[in-house]
């Protein structure tokens, strides 16, 4: 395309198409994860473990929701420490505790879970052995719903390369085909693959919120005082900021892919 064809056909005929642009598509929100765990049929009698729970929240609205038992389990002390403050408020200690503990040894015995809530964490562990560890302490006909963000061809190998050592991310963890061949290599049948993609994101702009001008801010910020923050803060810490806006937009950018699977044990 040459310049005279770009600024005489195109750009003078756009006006349809930018109003479609500005048109909603009806993302769906992050509350499609317990419309879909509802899927599972849990029950106040159901054992479930929020693996990665941070400060509990999504292990107490579980708890809330379904009327559910629910352990939640993090390596980090202070999400642990949040956790069961945070449980503790909201009156549920009777129904939902908190351990530190990682996937790769969950501290639970054979077959005694009937589901599994995984949201946003697989990218940081030893994924063969996280997945086995899920499958061991599964029932028979057991479910695990995962929200996982993998990269797509868009992402940029330099790109990679940087969020990834920044997050301390596994690198195979954010390939897609290699998630669905372990879960199946140990024991975990795929049900269900959804396709997330920018949608959550969209949904929050939509309804008001300003993160994603935040983080475009941040980045540019970030980009132009690079030697006064790292000599304030450190490469560290600098680089985990930069790499944590990036994050939502390269969901919007179709370079990150976040997806819902969910999986069951035969």
């Amino acid at each position: 395309m040459d310049a005279v064809t770009l600024y005489n056909d195109i750009w003078n005929s756009t006006t349809e198409l930018e109003a479609r642009c500005k048109e909603s598509l009806n993302p769906r929100g992050a509350d499609m994860l317990y419309q879909l765990f509802a899927g599972f049929s849990p029950t106040p009698q159901s054992e479930i473990i929020d693996i990665g729970c941070r400060d509990a929240t999504y292990a107490i609205e579980l708890a809330n929701r379904f009327g559910s038992r629910v352990l939640g389990i993090d390596p980090a002390p202070i999400h642990i420490e949040r956790a069961r403050n945070k449980i503790a408020q909201a009156g549920l200690a009777d129904r939902v505790r908190a351990e530190l503990a990682g996937i790769e040894a969950i501290p639970m015995a054979d077959g005694s879970l009937d589901m599994i809530w995984c949201r946003d964490m697989l990218n940081h562990v030893d994924l063969p052995r996280g997945l086995a560890e899920c499958a061991r302490v599964l029932k028979p006909g057991g479910h695990m719903l995962v929200y996982q963000t993998f990269a797509t061809p868009a992402l940029e190998d330099g790109e990679a390369a940087r969020i990834y050592a920044a997050m301390a991310i596994v690198p195979q963890n954010m390939r897609e085909d290699f998630f669905q061949a372990t879960a199946q290599a140990v024991g975990l049948s795929i049900t269900t693959r959804d396709v997330v993609s920018s949608e959550w994101r969209e949904r929050w702009a939509e309804e008001g919120s300003t993160a994603l001008l935040e983080d475009l801010l941040g980045v540019a910020r970030m980009r132009r005082s690079e030697t006064t923050l790292i000599a304030d803060y450190g490469r560290e810490r600098y680089e985990a900021t930069y790499a944590s806006c990036l994050w939502g937009i390269y969901q919007m950018l179709g370079k990150l892919q976040p997806t819902i699977y969910l999986l069951a044990k035969g």
